[in-house]
């Protein structure tokens, strides 16, 4: 039922909350999540990581940071649409009205703020950065000593979906129990892929992306059970996915396949008529063509000559309709969402025609933008800069130890620090402080430890 999905409970904080008396108060409880993020150490050091291109010189493009803000904009914009939509169904008329006045008024609060760490578990230089770390482990087996099947899985197919349950959960060195301390219903909402790294990649939801570490196993089956998520497989852990984590990532969807497209205009790699023709007809396909009329008197107040404005205009057209196509796949689909039978992405669920066109976008970003020689540097310089440290920092915690292993330990900070003699978390000890890391210091540390 729609009235069990959400919860303004905290993990770590074991005092229960009455229903309603959050919304007594100045902030709800998923607004105060929305704030510990955003002022959080590690949603701040996602400014100075990448997404695609290489960090802005003059042309500014956008990073871990303003992805992730963008991503938040549009996933309220969704969580309000589909809440108020739900709220308003025939359906769900007998609702109680506490659980009314969680979807009109407090969903889109829940996936903002679900967005705004969605990718707050990346290393440095993103996906090179991933396939790095698991590269890193294939190439040195001689680290799954001690390790079961499931912990060296892990490391051999590094998951920053799973690294961001793990940061915003985990109880480092210093902090209260359950990390961050967010409702269950924000982190439950962020793992899009709720299994673990050795479940069958047939399994659902489908795809070889996992969303939970080991370390973190017990966590999740605490949050499972608490919206009695369906399972598929108790060893290896397999779930149905919590239906508010399929509206993150449409918003994740759209921001990226968007904006990736504005910011390979801005930096000249794709052309003006492309990008300008892709936009117009994924809008006439989503709305039909009256549509354009109004578009092209829109376009028509803005400077011929000022191209990324009129760009920036026929964009927030398209996310806008976007979220409108998004909402109406979500509710049409309610009742299989809710029991778990609806693997397809929202945004491939959008009309045929359209579906076409994002089908063209998303080659065109593979063909132009991912494969760019710009992206392959990016590419290339996270995997020569993390095999480094890791090379340095996976030795030094996991023994023996040496004189100058000592002296690396001493450069990871005590949050990190585990004395006990479990190799899985000695690894993890490395791990955290590497991916913890901006691109920046990164590049700067592994230049100090060369020389």
């Amino acid at each position: 039922m729609w009235q069990d999905l959400f919860s303004s409970n905290r993990l770590g904080i074991f005092t229960p909350i009455a229903p309603g008396e959050e919304s007594s108060r100045n902030r709800t409880a998923f607004q105060r999540d929305y704030d510990r993020i955003i002022f959080s150490s590690p949603f701040r050091r996602l400014q100075t990581k990448t997404t695609v291109f290489p960090l802005p010189g003059n042309v500014f493009v956008h990073n871990r940071l303003t992805h992730s803000l963008e991503a938040a904009s549009i996933g309220r914009s969704i969580g309000n649409s589909v809440g108020n939509a739900l709220a308003d169904t025939p359906d769900n008329r007998e609702m109680p009205e506490i659980a009314k006045d969680f979807y009109r008024n407090q969903l889109g609060n829940v996936i903002a703020a679900a967005c705004l760490a969605h990718d707050i578990g990346y290393p440095p230089f993103g996906r090179s950065g991933e396939n790095a770390i698991s590269q890193f482990f294939i190439s040195h087996p001689q680290y799954k000593s001690g390790l079961s099947e499931a912990e060296w899985a892990d490391l051999t197919n590094f998951e920053s979906n799973a690294n961001a349950l793990r940061v915003m959960a985990h109880r480092f060195n210093g902090r209260r129990e359950g990390g961050f301390c967010l409702t269950y219903t924000t982190l439950i909402s962020m793992v899009k892929y709720p299994k673990a790294s050795n479940a069958n990649h047939s399994d659902k939801p489908s795809g070889k992306n996992y969303g939970v570490f080991q370390s973190e196993i017990d966590i999740f089956r605490s949050l499972s059970g608490i919206f009695n998520l369906k399972m598929f497989s108790e060893n290896p852990m397999s779930f149905v996915r919590h239906p508010f984590a399929g509206l993150v990532e449409a918003a994740d969807d759209i921001s990226t396949n968007i904006i990736d497209l504005e910011d390979a205009h801005r930096l000249g790699i794709v052309d003006y008529t492309t990008v300008a023709g892709i936009f117009l007809e994924l809008n006439i396909a989503l709305k039909g063509g009256k549509h354009n009329e109004r578009i092209q008197k829109g376009m028509s107040q803005v400077a011929e000559y000022d191209k990324n404005e009129r760009l920036a205009y026929l964009r927030a057209i398209t996310i806008n309709n976007l979220i409108s196509a998004v909402t109406e796949v979500f509710v049409s689909n309610r009742h299989s969402i809710l029991e778990g039978r609806h693997e397809e992405k929202l945004i491939k669920g959008i009309v045929p025609e359209a579906k076409v066109v994002i089908d063209k976008l998303e080659s065109l970003s593979s063909e132009k933008i991912y494969n760019h020689p710009s992206s392959i540097a990016v590419e290339l310089a996270g995997n020569n800069v993390l095999t480094g440290l890791l090379s340095e920092f996976v030795p030094a915690v996991a023994g023996p130890e040496t004189n100058f292993g000592k002296k690396l330990q001493k450069l990871i900070p005590l949050q990190y620090h585990y004395s006990g003699d479990n190799p899985y978390r000695k690894i993890q000890v490395a791990l955290d402080f590497i991916t913890g890391m901006t691109d920046e210091y990164a590049m700067d540390l592994f230049r100090k430890l060369r020389g």
